[in-house]
């Protein structure tokens, strides 16, 4: 009964996700990363938001796992790739990051259309940051490591995100050879509270200074934590106090 229920739920998830792929129903939404003394905006995080037909949105983490399942989750990717790139090529000032699953960052397919789409549009990879999970990251070093090296080969940054999620050795930092880190915001959003996450997050803030990689701190709340950070030394935050993720294009708006 299960099994057949599984199959009913997947097969209805493949007709929305297929459909809305189909139907231009795909779009994006903007969380701004700003640089924590200033509070300047250094780049914004391009997040996945799914239409469905009656106008309610499905957001990343509904739909990201259900593609995973039914093998549907590099064309979504792919999707949102064109849309970031669209719209780094529209801004010229614009500085922009875009997630990638695990599965699109072995797959030869995903690689030539980041690739030609950079091609196309000259000045847009040096704008792009390519995030990727800590936890895909260490699944196996050495492919993470081409991964990142063919990522900066087309000019484009790259991030790990959502670190120490995985607990993962910090020695797994240097062998990568990423230019940022975003620490995972399930201990950000503890360190006024937690003396565990406090020195966790400074010790990972140290360590990455050391090494010269940019830090960003995710799911900053208040301005107590923000102060913590800023004397830390973490270069960017990102979260509800600052904003969180928003279809409007506030870069449009400073130009006007």
């Amino acid at each position: 009964v299960e099994r057949d229920a599984l199959r009913k739920e997947s097969l209805r998830a493949t007709d929305e996700i297929v459909a809305a792929l189909n139907d231009r129903r795909i779009a994006l939404a903007f969380e701004p990363v700003v640089e924590t003394k200033s509070r300047q905006v250094s780049f914004y995080e391009c997040l996945m938001r799914v239409y469905r037909a009656d106008g309610s949105i499905a957001h990343a983490n509904e739909i990201i796992p259900v593609a995973e399942r039914v093998g549907l989750v590099r064309m979504l990717d792919h999707r949102v790739l064109e849309l970031v790139v669209a719209e780094l090529a529209e801004a010229p000032a614009l500085q922009a990051s875009v997630n990638v699953s695990p599965a699109s960052a072995v797959d030869p397919d995903w690689w030539t259309g980041l690739a030609a789409l950079l091609r196309a549009r000259s000045g847009v990879g040096e704008r792009l940051i390519v995030e990727i999970t800590e936890t895909a990251a260490i699944q196996d070093i050495d492919n993470a490591r081409g991964f990142v090296a063919r990522v900066k080969d087309l000019g484009c940054r790259i991030a790990i995100d959502d670190f120490g999620a995985g607990y993962s050795s910090f020695r797994n930092l240097r062998k990568l050879g990423v230019d940022i880190v975003k620490i995972d915001g399930a201990f950000v959003q503890n360190i006024a509270r937690s003396a565990d996450d406090r020195a966790f997050v400074q010790t990972l803030i140290d360590l990455a200074r050391r090494l010269q990689i940019k830090t960003v701190a995710e799911w900053v709340q208040d301005e107590e934590a923000a102060a913590m950070l800023r004397e830390w030394g973490c270069d960017y935050i990102q979260g509800r106090l600052i904003g969180l993720a928003s279809p409007q294009r506030p870069w449009s708006t400073a130009a006007d």
